[in-house]
């Protein structure tokens, strides 16, 4: 169902789910307010690409959430243990695997310029350190 190019997954008919970090990490952008599983207040993935990033052996989920700059993160074994599955009575054929928030953790997304600056203000206090030990 599922096909890799190098680190970028998609849908066979070509749309794109996510990447694969080397950290072993899934990670694929979402928009909170239009896809959060509102039912049970979680994200939902697909069961069939979820058993696929298990075997290949993804430990982490991320979700970016651009409209509301979160990353949420969870385990991958948390959707098998804690998750709900749900099969839209639409017609959809798969099942969806639903992880409620609780089970998430939620940082805020820092930018590439704030990471910039607190990596120099880092760097500018390991200098600092080093002429205080050579001081004494």
């Amino acid at each position: 169902m599922f096909l890799g190019s190098g680190k970028l997954i998609k849908f066979k008919n070509g749309k794109k789910i996510g990447v694969i970090r080397a950290d072993k990490t899934f990670m694929t952008f979402r928009n909170e307010k239009k896809h959060l599983f509102r039912i049970y207040n979680g994200w939902a993935l697909n069961q069939k690409l979820l058993e696929e990033l298990k075997d290949v052996g993804i430990e982490w989920i991320e979700i970016h959430a651009n409209d509301t700059k979160f990353v949420y993160r969870t385990n991958i074994e948390n959707f098998f243990s804690c998750g709900i599955y749900y099969k839209n009575p639409k017609g959809e054929k798969d099942y969806q695997i639903v992880l409620p928030l609780k089970f998430w953790s939620k940082f805020p997304m820092i930018s590439k310029r704030k990471i910039k600056k607190i990596e120099r203000s880092l760097m500018w206090y390991g200098k600092q350190r080093k002429r205080v030990k050579k001081a004494k």
